[in-house]
């Protein structure tokens, strides 16, 4: 990044979008963070969803759909059709969903150590998020590469693999992070674009995350063991209903 010498010697209209990058990409970086957060909630809510009730969720929704494949083969008609591909959307979307909580299962980390690895995560997604470096392919395509290791690593609350993605950024083992001042005037104005079109996307992003059902069991006071055990009882009470 740049120096205080280095400021002076700018010319003021680039000194002015670098201010404003700069502000603007912390903002983003914020926002990142909070996204990332949201997630996170989802997924251990449908990590405990598999251990409660996810068997059951699947019989159900498994019933569901062959008994729609049934009643489309039987009438033909493209409503029954259309429901019967419902069902299966539904009851993919549902495994996928699963699984990829699964997937991001995270590691025991110590409330003490969130602070570090929310300040490595925004260190990282300013210094190396695709969009600074649009202007080129291969380094956009090595900072894609390495925001999808990172988000993985930051989802499973992995500190130590944080860590180590952030000094291998600064230290250039990953790749060359392009210095502020080898932009131009009208790389800076693009790049000012590209952030407050994805700053924008964001905040879009993070309010669908927080109108999710999910998101709001987990965040609004929810006695989740009551939930889980109201939803096992209605599920098997659906579930042997469709076998009647």
């Amino acid at each position: 990044m740049l120096d205080h010498q280095a400021t002076l010697t700018l010319h003021p209209a680039t000194a002015q979008l670098l201010a404003q990058i700069r502000a603007l990409e912390e903002a983003v970086a914020g926002l990142e963070v909070d996204k990332a957060g949201c997630q996170y909630q989802i997924e251990h809510y449908y990590r405990l969803l598999r251990g409660k009730v996810g068997d059951l969720l699947t019989q159900l929704l498994a019933a569901q759909l062959q008994l729609a494949q049934q009643r489309a083969g039987q009438t033909g008609r493209r409503s029954d059709a259309e429901a019967a591909r419902g069902w299966q959307e539904r009851l993919g979307k549902t495994n996928q969903v699963i699984q990829d909580a699964i997937a991001h299962q995270p590691v025991d980390l110590a409330e003490t150590a969130q602070p570090e690895l929310r300040r490595l995560y925004r260190q990282a997604v300013t210094l190396a998020h695709p969009d600074r470096h649009a202007n080129d392919p291969d380094r956009m395509a090595q900072a894609t590469a390495f925001m999808m290791q990172l988000n993985d690593a930051y989802q499973r609350q992995d500190l130590p693999t944080v860590w180590r993605l952030v000094q291998d950024l600064t230290a250039g083992r990953l790749f060359l992070v392009q210095n502020d001042t080898t932009y131009s005037i009208d790389a800076l104005r693009q790049w000012l674009q590209r952030l407050t079109e994805r700053q924008q996307a964001l905040q879009t992003e993070i309010g669908q995350l927080k109108a999710e059902s999910a998101y709001q069991y987990m965040t609004d006071g929810t006695d989740l063991t009551a939930h889980f055990a109201r939803m096992h009882r209605e599920l098997t009470q659906q579930l042997a209903q469709l076998y009647r």
